[in-house]
């Protein structure tokens, strides 16, 4: 397989940090705008890390 090809979707459960925030900046400019239930899920996910990375 091409690696050009994009990767398969990723659940956001085991999604980095890094990874949620260029899935919300997709998402946001697809779907043109932030109130989908996938983008909420993904700011809910990193509200997750970013807590337990601080405690």
């Amino acid at each position: 397989m091409s690696e050009e090809k994009e990767k398969k979707n990723k659940k956001i459960a085991k999604m980095s940090i890094e990874e949620i925030d260029q899935a919300i900046k997709k998402s946001v400019e697809t779907m043109n705008g932030e109130s989908s239930l996938y983008v909420r899920h993904l700011r809910e996910r990193k509200e997750e890390l970013l807590a337990k990375k601080k405690g």
